[in-house]
């Protein structure tokens, strides 16, 4: 995958995580963003290798939605700002 391919879609994951940050941050968990982000895993970004921890914060982000909690949307909106760091991450290094 080129830079500027692996750039588009590291932004396009941005944006889905943020989205999906906003809206449990107003009580809501879009089940519709998490599945369009383990698509965009799927489509390429999980298997770049400049890429290999993404998948365990996305991992991680999945997991924390899984079990109805009072904690579900806090832990899921660190999780997704984890993830957005990471992304940052990687983008600043390319």
């Amino acid at each position: 995958m080129t830079d500027a391919d692996l750039v588009r879609r590291l932004r396009t994951l941005y944006r889905t995580a943020r989205m999906l940050e906003t809206e449990l941050r107003h009580g809501h968990l879009d089940g519709g963003l998490i599945t369009d982000i383990d698509q965009q895993m799927e489509q390429g970004v999980g298997s770049e290798p400049r890429c290999t921890g993404l998948r365990m914060a996305v991992d991680a982000m999945r997991e924390s939605t899984m079990t109805p909690r009072p904690e579900l949307f806090g832990d899921t909106i660190r999780a997704c700002t984890r993830l957005m760091d990471q992304i940052d991450d990687i983008l600043s290094r390319l």
